[in-house]
């Protein structure tokens, strides 16, 4: 069964509630604190899957342009290798994602370290909303692109968002924080007729002053989980150290 008429009603869904009269809840200061990243940090997450647990890193940092203020994510693997770029333009209404680049790594043996970059084209551009009405609001975010090994084939990845209300607080570093979280359904597929679709549904924690810091995922039937907790936040410098430390350099 397809997702299209899940997103039809998510969006006129978004649409009604964004016109209502209710009470707007700001949940800007539970995003990442871009003003704090111009320096740029990286986000160190453990995440679970099936019986094994690796880190993913999240490279952020904040740049100001005439257009506007930007974040940039920098996703890294636990090979250290660079997987996925994310640009999001800051607005008043919240983050938007601009630009969405990803990298795999080249599967020609004789070229040692190389990748292949495909960019994607973003549809729905919603991230994170910084203001919300209640538990009602859905904010859609879409994107499709060519894979490598079959450029006539269109991925796509569909992402609705609702906002949950308020999450358990999370600790970290001997501190807690206040959180919100929001649901996820997921929609991964593949345009050619005939080509399976994978439905995910999760969840996403919000901490105040930190942005993201859990999340979980369960796609099909339960097959496949992932979650994913924040461990850690130091500069790109200690990230460097890491990877010449496995590598040797």
């Amino acid at each position: 069964m397809r997702l299209l008429p899940i997103h039809i009603l998510s969006f006129l869904t978004f649409i009604f509630f964004a016109c209502g009269n209710g009470d707007k809840r700001d949940i800007s200061e539970y995003y990442f604190p871009v003003k704090e990243l111009r320096a740029g940090k990286v986000y160190e997450y453990m995440v679970s899957q099936k019986d094994s647990v690796v880190p993913e890193y999240w490279y952020y940092h904040t740049l100001v342009r005439d257009s506007g203020l930007f974040l940039i994510g920098t996703y890294y693997d636990h090979r250290f290798q660079i997987g996925q770029i994310v640009r999001e333009k800051i607005t008043k209404s919240g983050a938007l994602a601009k630009e969405c680049h990803l990298y795999e790594e080249d599967p020609d043996p004789e070229v040692e370290g190389g990748q292949i970059h495909t960019t994607t084209v973003i549809e729905a551009p919603n991230k994170f909303p910084f203001w919300v009405i209640d538990s009602s609001g859905v904010f859609l975010f879409k994107l499709q692109f060519h894979p490598s090994d079959d450029p006539k084939a269109t991925i796509y990845v569909v992402r609705n968002r609702r906002f949950l209300g308020d999450a358990p607080d999370f600790e970290f570093q001997d501190k807690m924080y206040p959180c919100i979280r929001f649901g996820l359904v997921e929609a991964i597929g593949n345009e050619k007729e005939g080509a399976a679709e994978v439905e995910g549904r999760g969840e996403e924690w919000y901490a105040k002053g930190l942005g993201l810091v859990y999340y979980k995922k369960t796609y099909g039937s339960g097959v496949f989980k992932m979650e994913a907790r924040l461990t850690d936040i130091f500069s790109m410098a200690e990230l460097e150290q890491k990877a010449a430390a496995v590598y040797g350099q």
